[in-house]
């Protein structure tokens, strides 16, 4: 009797594992730059959080004035925008986008890109095929029908929970140092209904007369429901809701907090997507008796999955700390930049810290090493990188990193290493970050905008390389 499930093997140059913003960049990169690539994604569609929890709002703040993400993350915004899906709001320094125009667009670039995508594939096996330096990676799926497995030289994990390195055996640290708690978990609430002239006339800003946006507000509102028995949501402000862009009548709000409980585990995520679920009802009525404009609002979903701020993290050949955030550093090894500031929700109660910058001092911006996205012991992993939320980082410096715009430029620099450890024949540790920086300059300038490295100096490290990205839009 044969058995029911059947069995694939398939074979690629890069294997991604992982859809969301990280993936993206890191496969589109690495296709860019000539390396034939795999991207796997657990669900149906790509998008990550932005998508799988429907959180449509992309944290993009600005350093000096400056768009400082990479390129292939400002061409993904100019995308939406030519679609109508996509709006800015400069006092937020927020990108807006609908989900569904973006899961179009990322499968769409992947694949026009030759790149090959598999869906519903749920990673359970991750091994070296031996102990040589060039060996591949065998990593196994299982699927809706059959199990896959892929053999791949190179493996960038961007599940954002480190999956893949967490089963080729790479150490992780989960969480804060102290107990190892993490950020607590939200569900994503979209409301129907909202009457955009009726927030106006209660003397609130519309973002281009159309859109609806606000961030950490509503505390007295809060505070008066939580008196009168409404409010039992851990928080004392929402955390932000905004318009949709094709819909301003539809509203989306993260303003639900799951403390205690980890991504990682899978009883701790059902009971954090069910108390979810409660607390968005307890979510709509109070913004429908307390917030100007949404008498008449009602749930039109919540996320598909629940929000996931923070889980784990690879303990890598360099670990960035809350310290190099506030110092500003620029540090010779640097791939990406960043200028979100350090936003940890407090894993228990219902604090949030804001250390929101001094710009007195000068642009708020700070370098990420190539090293945080490497195992500390690349010997025994030489083909292996992370990318996204799940780098090497203390919890309080990621809790400024975590944001997409910064974890698809990560992706974008992982996947540049891969596309030039390809050309080369070598290492994915082997290729320096100032090579890594030669091809991600040539892709910021497709977009129109300048290399990093002219907007805030980047000490010199090794030789580069011409650039191998043929970017186009």
């Amino acid at each position: 009797m044969s058995s029911p499930l059947q069995r694939h093997e398939l074979e690629t140059t890069c294997l991604v594992i992982g859809g969301g913003p990280a993936g993206y960049g890191a496969a589109l990169a690495a296709l860019r730059g000539g390396c034939p690539t795999l991207l796997a994604e657990r669900h149906g569609y790509l998008g990550g959080m932005g998508t799988a929890a429907g959180l449509s709002c992309h944290l993009n703040h600005r350093a000096g004035g400056h768009d400082i993400a990479g390129g292939i993350y400002r061409e993904f915004v100019q995308a939406q925008a030519r679609l109508g899906a996509h709006y800015y709001d400069a006092h937020t320094q927020a990108d807006f986008f609908e989900p569904e125009t973006c899961k179009r667009v990322m499968e769409t670039r992947i694949l026009d890109a030759g790149g090959s995508l598999l869906f519903h594939a749920l990673l359970t096996a991750v091994r070296r095929e031996s102990a040589a330096s060039d060996a591949r990676w065998l990593v196994d799926f299982a699927c809706k029908g059959a199990t896959v497995r892929v053999r791949a030289r190179y493996l960038i994990d961007a599940t954002g929970d480190a999956d893949a390195a967490a089963l080729a055996g790479a150490r992780l640290t989960h969480g804060r140092r102290s107990d190892g708690k993490t950020q607590p978990m939200s569900m994503v609430v979209q409301l129907g209904g909202f009457d955009p002239t009726a927030w106006r006339a209660a003397g609130h800003r519309l973002v281009a007369g159309r859109y609806a946006v606000e961030g950490d507000h509503f505390a007295a509102e809060i505070a008066r429901a939580r008196a009168a028995g409404a409010w039992t949501i851990p928080r004392t402000e929402i955390a932000m809701f905004w318009s949709m862009p094709a819909d301003p009548t539809r509203v989306t709000v993260n303003g639900t907090r799951i403390n205690g409980l980890s991504a990682c585990n899978p009883l701790d995520t059902a009971r954090a997507e069910i108390e979810g679920r409660r607390q968005a009802g307890e979510l709509l009525s109070f913004f429908r008796n307390y917030i100007p404009g949404f008498a008449s609002a009602f749930l039109l979903q919540t996320g598909p999955q629940i929000g996931v701020r923070e889980s784990r993290r690879l303990v890598g050949r360099a670990t960035l700390t809350e310290d190099d955030v506030r110092a500003r550093a620029i540090p010779p090894e640097s791939v990406v930049l960043c200028s979100y500031p350090i936003d940890v929700h407090a894993p228990e109660g219902n604090g949030t810290r804001f250390e929101k910058p001094d710009t007195a001092a000068g642009a708020h911006v700070y370098g990420i090493p190539w090293d945080c996205l490497l195992p500390e012991d690349a010997d025994a992993f030489p083909d292996l990188a992370v990318a996204g939320r799940c780098i090497s980082a203390t919890h309080e410096a990621a809790g400024s990193f975590r944001v997409m715009p910064t974890c698809m430029s990560l992706g974008e620099a992982a996947g540049t290493a891969a596309a030039l450890a390809h050309r080369d024949g070598c290492a994915l540790h082997e290729i320096s970050a100032a090579r890594i920086r030669v091809s991600l300059a040539v892709a910021r300038r497709a977009t129109g905008a300048p290399p990093l490295e002219e907007l805030f100096p980047i000490a010199p490290d090794a030789s580069a390389s011409p650039p191998i990205l043929a970017f186009s839009d």
